[in-house]
């Protein structure tokens, strides 16, 4: 099993890129065995490169879209760090100052979930903190951030188990260039000495990091890796007034990654709309370093255009991102307010799609048509073949929102570490697609490896307009020994109901089901009729919105208790509802199917058995 499950995740990676990882494990382990070596081979790369400048027009471009980032995951947290109190991934870190700061420690206990050790140490090594300390320009700051940094170098020496996954990751050393040096570029702006010696010894480090970083650049990964590699390069090259000659490779490289992770409708390949948010920053650094020629310029540009279009899709009328993938809250800006100069004055259309990403969007924006109602819908691939890491089993899952509050939610995200919590958090159970009990679309295994893999696609069949005035529909196939396929139309009557039919056709026997979670702050107040509500906290007058639940096709189980994750690794309480299918029989095929009416305005006609009926012949006929 082990074998075939190693053959199903490696055939679909590039020989180069198992040959990357190859490399990069090998110099590892020559890192490890003899660091003094290793780390003279990275002084003498260092000393060819000139320090950076931290006042040159260019780097401040930079820090002014990393500054806003760095302030909305760590601007709260700030008081604490003098005295060792840090809040990483939403958990509060305590240590005996910042010079005991326990860089290899075990953090993957408590309400973390064990084995998260590696990312606490990935994100405390990013060091993103010190862009709004910095920021504040004052002494004091500058050398906490010093201090900080130079608790870093002792405590990760290169011979110590697990530094390459923690604050030497090549990943975790990009993060740690545009912290550092945005953070420089802000001190000096607010009034800083940028030749004191402590922020000369930060930029003594930074050039450290960017000879190591340009060692060990992630072409093994690819996508948001090697990007943020290469932005950390083009960062140090805004730093010191253009690319060094010894990296003459950068602009190709920085063409090709964009090729790589941005999709032609400006979607991310990794399906991830937080990794989107982050990577639209990325783009948008690589254009402020002013680095390249103006063919590559007036490409980061125009994709930068793109991604942001394309985040509209993804963004909930709160301003926020859905949470498909590996997604979570809290990770940066609002993307409402990350797009607010493209997309300004832009009414915001009733149906957007990507369709090489995979994403429909039915509703209006924030204070657009449909009183804050929209339904985002996911029905294309996990994940790039060649690196699905960030993959949930989220086929033809949806979110929705309903007069601006959240009403069906993704689980979000639990762990990064291999485990109980990351594999429920991907599980097709814990989604809002359908699903056939027992059977997964997805061989997940470890916390990022990826099997055997099921596709899903758009529907976009004439034959099914007419039903609803917005409405989308998708198919999904390749559950794992089983022919079963299945689909799901959805129609929204903006600012009334929502209508979600689903059929599954095949041999498989296995009850067959949709499940959607209900965050707790919608309360169930009427167990008859399945109604939840909540309260409209956008305006002064108190304000409750009712929805109700109707089985229109199966039967609805008993509510459950339920659990997500819109906070990295925070569980918040959730209900479960389950529909459960019924055999049906239409246009002469044998199929389950099942069918969720919910209502919260006037203006929709509940469809009759006749109208439903035709509906799930017409999905079953779809092309």
């Amino acid at each position: 099993m082990t074998l075939g499950r190693t053959w199903r995740t490696l055939r679909h990676v590039p020989l180069p890129r198992i040959s990357a990882r190859l490399d990069r494990r090998g110099r590892q382990q020559v890192a490890r065995m003899f660091p003094r070596m290793a780390r003279a081979g990275i002084d003498r790369a260092a000393a060819a490169l000139a320090l950076p400048d931290p006042t040159r027009a260019a780097l401040l471009d930079v820090a002014g879209h990393v500054g806003p980032l760095q302030d909305a995951v760590h601007g709260a947290h700030l008081d604490g760090i003098p005295s060792g109190r840090f809040t990483i991934l939403n958990h509060a870190l305590e240590f005996d100052g910042p010079a005991g700061i326990d860089w290899g420690g075990d953090f993957g206990t408590g309400d973390l979930g064990t084995g998260d050790d590696a990312l606490v140490r990935m994100t405390l090594g990013y060091m993103g903190f010190a862009v709004p300390l910095l920021a504040r320009g004052d002494a004091d700051n500058l050398a906490l951030v010093a201090d900080i940094l130079r608790s870093l170098e002792d405590g990760n020496p290169w011979h110590r188990p697990g530094v390459f996954r923690g604050a030497w990751n090549p990943y975790t050393a990009s993060h740690r260039v545009i912290n550092l040096l945005s953070g420089l570029a802000l001190h000096a702006t607010a009034g800083g000495d940028p030749q004191d010696p402590r922020a000369m010894e930060i930029a003594g480090h930074v050039r450290f990091c960017a000879a190591y970083i340009r060692r060990n650049l992630e072409y093994d990964l690819g996508y948001n890796h090697l990007l943020k590699n290469l932005v950390a390069l083009a960062v140090y090259g805004a730093g010191i007034g253009g690319v060094p000659p010894q990296w003459d490779f950068l602009a190709g490289a920085v063409r090709a990654v964009l090729g790589q992770t941005v999709l032609a409708d400006g979607g991310h390949a990794e399906r991830s709309p937080m990794y989107h948010l982050l990577g639209l920053g990325d783009v948008r650094m690589l254009g402020a370093c002013k680095l390249f020629g103006e063919d590559l310029g007036a490409l980061l540009a125009e994709t930068a255009n793109r991604m942001a279009a394309a985040l509209g899709t993804l963004t909930h009328p709160d301003g926020d991102i859905a949470l498909f993938n590996d997604s979570w809250r809290g990770e940066g800006p609002l993307a409402s307010e990350l797009v607010a100069s493209e997309l300004a004055g832009q009414a915001p259309a009733e149906i957007t799609r990507l369709p090489d990403t995979g994403y429909v969007r039915l509703g209006g924006g924030g204070d657009g048509g449909g009183g804050g109602d929209a339904m985002i819908f996911d029905c294309g691939a996990c994940g790039p073949d060649d690196n699905p890491a960030h993959a949930h089993a989220d086929f033809l899952a949806i979110e929705v929102s309903v007069a601006h509050r959240r009403l069906i939610v993704d689980p979000g995200v639990a762990s990064y570490a291999a485990g109980e919590a990351r594999d429920e958090c991907r599980a097709a159970a814990s989604h809002n697609g359908p699903r056939v009990a027992g059977l997964e679309p997805i061989e997940f295994w470890r916390a990022f490896r990826v099997g055997h893999r099921a596709r899903a696609g758009e529907i976009t069949d004439p034959g099914l307009d007419g039903a609803a005035p917005l409405w989308c529909a998708g198919r999904h196939d390749g559950l794992r020994d089983s022919d079963t396929v299945m689909r799901r139309y959805v129609g929204l009557w903006p600012g009334s109901a929502l209508l979600i039919c689903d059929v599954w056709m095949g041999t498989a026997r296995s009850v067959a089901s949709s499940r959607f979670l209900i965050p707790a702050t919608w309360r169930v107040v009427d167990t008859a009729t399945l109604t939840f509500a909540a309260e409209d906290t956008r305006i002064d007058v108190r304000v409750e919105v009712r929805v109700e639940m109707q089985a229109l096709a199966g039967h609805l189980e008993d509510v459950a208790p339920a659990r997500h994750w819109e906070r990295f690794g925070v569980a918040a309480p959730a209900h479960g509802v389950t529909l459960v299918a019924e055999v049906g029989a239409e246009a002469g095929e044998s199929h389950r199917r099942a069918a969720l009416w919910l209502e919260w305005g006037e203006g929709a006609t509940r469809p009759d058995t006749a109208a439903l009926d035709a509906l799930f012949r017409r999905l079953i006929a779809a092309a």
